[in-house]
């Protein structure tokens, strides 16, 4: 009897690649929490004049992060919104900063600020929350990547000794394309 002299090779199922979402709900939910929580620091610890140096960080953060939200997406007519939106996200950093700055030269013993700076951070922190949330609901994985991508750029900048508030440069863009981020 002949063998066959052309054998077939043996069947191997390949690997299906899932597009979309590879966060599970309870890690969405987790991330949900932190951010109701940063928004908590802004709404009640940074009032009452009982925000240590993490809170503000953590402010700073939120407010990165949402600005770095805004600069990421396109926002197809609602582009003059977003704008305006920025420029309020800028004078609320400002305002933060200028809180930090009367901690450091000793004016103040407390992280305390006026109540239009009070105002000002705690209007765009509340629209920046709604925004994050909406944001870990449809797509929770850009959202995570666009924190990792503004905490690496404000961390770059303080390492470059830049203490001030900065917009986002050009690097913004290499930063958010990159594959891998350094931790936090």
């Amino acid at each position: 009897m002949s063998t066959n002299k052309k054998p077939r090779k043996k069947y191997k199922p390949r690997p299906v690649r899932l597009t979309g979402s590879f966060y599970s709900q309870t890690d969405i939910t987790e991330i949900k929490s932190i951010i109701t929580d940063m928004g908590l620091v802004v709404e009640v610890t940074l009032p009452r004049g009982e925000a240590t140096q993490d809170h503000m960080v953590q402010i700073e953060d939120l407010l990165n992060w949402g600005g770095m939200m805004l600069f990421d997406r396109s926002w197809k007519g609602q582009e003059k919104e977003a704008a305006e939106f920025t420029s309020r996200q800028i004078k609320a950093l400002y305002a933060l900063a200028a809180i930090v700055d009367r901690k450091k030269s000793g004016k103040a013993s407390r992280y305390i600020g006026t109540a239009e700076e009070l105002d000002t951070i705690r209007e765009v922190c509340s629209e920046i929350v709604a925004l994050l949330k909406e944001g870990m609901d449809t797509s929770p994985e850009r959202t995570v990547k666009e924190f990792l991508a503004a905490r690496q750029l404000a961390r770059e900048k303080i390492n470059e000794g830049v203490r001030d508030v900065f917009e986002l440069p050009g690097r913004a863009r290499a930063i958010l394309n990159q594959r891998h981020f350094r931790r936090p």
